[in-house]
């Protein structure tokens, strides 16, 4: 996946946490120094927050770690480089050729990448899919829209367009808390999750919790055709290249095209 389960979670916690709160201040030291931690310590994490250790072991289980040594490992694996327009990349090391280019040079690369990755999108998509999501959510009265970081865009812009046509959509920016409000919904609810990857259920296992028959309809929204639990429901699928760069345009925009499809439904 794009963004492995320490970046998901740790930037989930400092979405929803207060400034003060134990959980934001281990959040943001660990984001801040995750690439300097390869030998971490559960003592090291307390005593560098002033916190004591049980309170590092509750915020573990808390952002959806079984414990600190899962967290450790997700830190040693944690790949920090970030992908350039020119196939380059920065942060592991490599020196990219991009410094050597004029900005304008840079942009229209970085514009004419975006763009067709949005043309891409637009004309691969699975229009029978779209058109059944779109019924769905014109049939169903509760409907919960949600994604990992990036992806809660393409949930905020399906919600604020359908909040023009007067269509409400809940959603949540807590990725721990998006899973407890799936696990929880029942069958008068449609749940559309953006996912660019298709990796969205990859931490946490909800088949236990929806093995019931009153269980919402799931649709996933996504790049990649990827194998999903037995309770999602139906999938929207479109062609991408996987990449960081296109990641968050070509989910906005299938987000804009459930919306205008939404809009001119019969």
């Amino acid at each position: 996946m794009i963004y492995n389960k320490l970046v998901v979670s740790l930037l989930s916690a400092l979405a929803i946490e207060r400034q003060s709160t134990t959980n934001s201040v281990i959040a943001r030291y660990l984001v801040t120094h995750a690439s300097d931690l390869d030998d971490i310590t559960i003592r090291g994490v307390a005593s560098a927050c002033n916190v004591g250790t049980g309170s590092v072991s509750r915020f573990c289980r808390e952002v959806g770690f079984d414990g600190f040594d899962e967290l450790r490992r997700a830190i040693v694996e944690t790949d920090h480089s970030f992908e350039l327009a020119n196939n380059d990349s920065v942060g592991t090391g490599h020196n990219s050729t991009d410094a050597k280019d004029s900005f304008l040079l840079r942009a229209d690369r970085h514009a004419e990448l975006v763009a067709k990755s949005l043309v891409l999108a637009a004309r691969s998509v699975d229009q029978r899919a779209l058109h059944l999501l779109v019924n769905d959510i014109g049939s169903y009265q509760k409907v919960f829209v949600c994604g990992m970081l990036k992806a809660q865009a393409a949930a905020v812009d399906l919600q604020v367009d359908l909040l023009m046509q007067g269509k409400f959509a809940q959603t949540n920016v807590s990725y721990a808390e998006q899973l407890e409000h799936i696990a929880t919904a029942q069958g008068d609810e449609l749940v559309v999750v953006f996912s660019y990857t298709g990796d969205y259920f990859f931490s946490r296992d909800l088949s236990s919790a929806l093995s019931r028959l009153n269980r919402p309809r799931i649709w996933v929204v996504a790049g990649a055709n990827r194998q999903q639990p037995d309770y999602v429901y139906g999938c929207l699928l479109f062609e991408s290249q996987q990449g960081q760069l296109s990641h968050p345009f070509q989910l906005e925009m299938i987000s804009a095209l459930i919306a205008q499809e939404y809009a001119r439904r019969a």
